[in-house]
């Protein structure tokens, strides 16, 4: 459906009807460049980038200025050589490969190349890690500071918690976007949320979000909304704008996902993103609506975190043993703490700050640290909760393949943790050691490795 198997040629992206609905100055241009020698001027215009990634596959899209035969090479023993047909947005499939391993690939295009590597994702029970941040819109300066932070982390994927862009109908908003995070994509799985600004036109379609992004196809609305599993935990990946709140199929579909995720005994953690919070102090405030109909769901099923954005703020607050953070400063102008908010918002919410920043989850077993990390890599706060496994009876499982890419130091601590005897308080000393634990099983992984 989407690309082909490995080493075939591959018709990518071939699936996606509302690309023929394309305007009449997009057609000419592409005339146009039909008619040009073929691989005089042909170049990357977004991308190459990761898409949907699992313990056997990834999908490796780019766009180029116009349809042009490429190939992708994925690196190793055996090299694997695969043929892409002539197309203007590619979505290529590399299907049959090892668990947990990385992979460097190259995507030859006309005269140009771009050269990236990847990782598959691990068997359940491995440790794992990701990054979550959104609302990128508008301030390009600050989401290029939020970006260059984040390529300092090594992370197995990212969440995206909406408003990548300012108008989602704007061909111009997308390609800053792609800019700017270019190189960041071309070595690192996105996973958005669709934003209320990432919609276009009346009817508020998702078009270009789509055309751009190849997500599981797993929900009656595909794509809108999904779900994927990591490792030992189900990610859902909801559609929050309005008109795809409490009262539509998506509720019923998120409590069936919720239940065989639970009746899953390899399924140890769900973490749920969408674009709106349930709980915020900020400018817009939690939305009610959610908090009706959603949160009780991840309150029955025990979802151990929520990541939203729309408030331009970083936030933590918990209800009923779940905890919700706002990441919502990827970008977009800065909100302030909102004068009046609800009762409902003020009791649950923990922590708040006006900041641009984005979040590092670890996952280990089962223990979860999630860490708030500002632009300018200072520590805004670290809150963890969960056992991790017992030294000498640790769950690593070794990544083979090329060599790990090294870690980058830890950012500077600049203030202290907020409130952590409401965590459960490991405090600085107790995080500090929490630091060293995952630092020996990273030793363990490069031993293992050798």
């Amino acid at each position: 459906m989407r690309g082909g198997a490995a080493g075939a040629p591959v018709r990518a992206g071939a699936f996606r009807a509302l690309r023929a609905a394309a305007g009449a100055l997009a057609g000419l241009a592409c005339l146009a460049a039909l008619s040009a020698p073929a691989a005089a001027g042909t170049r990357f215009r977004k991308g190459p980038y990761l898409q949907n990634v699992s313990t056997t596959s990834v999908t490796i899209m780019w766009e180029s200025d116009a349809p042009q035969p490429a190939e992708v090479v994925v690196h190793g023993e055996p090299e694997r050589r695969l043929p892409v047909e002539a197309d203007e947005i590619q979505e290529v499939v590399v299907g049959d490969l090892e668990p947990g391993r990385r992979y460097r690939y190259t995507v030859r295009l006309g005269g140009e190349e771009q050269t990236g590597e990847f990782a598959t994702a691990p068997p359940a029970g491995a440790p794992f890690s990701f990054i979550v941040f959104g609302d990128s819109r508008s301030n390009n300066a600050a989401h290029q500071r939020v970006v260059d932070r984040v390529r300092d982390e090594v992370p197995d994927f990212m969440l995206g918690t909406g408003d990548m862009v300012n108008e989602g109908n704007s061909e111009h908003d997308w390609q800053i976007f792609f800019d700017i995070e270019r190189d960041l994509l071309r070595e690192n799985v996105l996973y958005p949320s669709l934003g209320n600004h990432d919609r276009q036109g009346r009817g508020r379609t998702a078009d270009n979000y789509r055309k751009y992004f190849s997500l599981p196809e797993n929900s009656p609305d595909p794509e809108r909304y999904f779900a994927f599993t990591y490792g030992s935990a189900r990610f859902l990946i909801l559609d929050s704008n309005a008109h795809s709140f409490a009262l539509s199929d998506q509720t019923e579909w998120i409590e069936q996902q919720l239940q065989a995720a639970r009746l899953d005994p390899q399924i140890r953690h769900i973490f749920v993103s969408m674009h709106h919070p349930p709980f915020s102090v900020s400018l817009h405030g939690g939305q009610e609506e959610l908090r009706e109909a959603w949160t009780p769901l991840f309150e029955k099923y025990q979802v151990a975190a929520v990541f939203s954005g729309h408030d331009h703020v970083y936030s933590r607050a918990e209800k009923n043993g779940v905890r919700y953070f706002v990441s919502g400063g990827g970008g977009a102008p800065l909100y302030p703490r909102k004068s009046r908010s609800s009762r409902i918002d003020v009791q649950a919410t923990r922590y708040f700050e006006r900041v641009n920043h984005y979040l590092k989850v670890h996952v280990f077993g089962d223990f979860i640290e999630i860490t708030a990390i500002r632009a300018d890599g200072t520590l805004i706060e670290a809150t963890s909760w969960g056992t991790p496994p017992a030294p000498g009876k640790t769950e690593v499982i070794a990544r083979v393949g090329s060599a790990p890419r090294p870690a980058p130091p830890p950012p500077a601590v600049a203030a202290p943790l907020a409130r952590p005897e409401e965590e459960g308080g490991f405090g600085l000393f107790g995080i500090l050691g929490i630091g060293a634990l995952l630092v020996g099983a990273a030793t363990m992984v490069v031993a293992l490795r050798r």
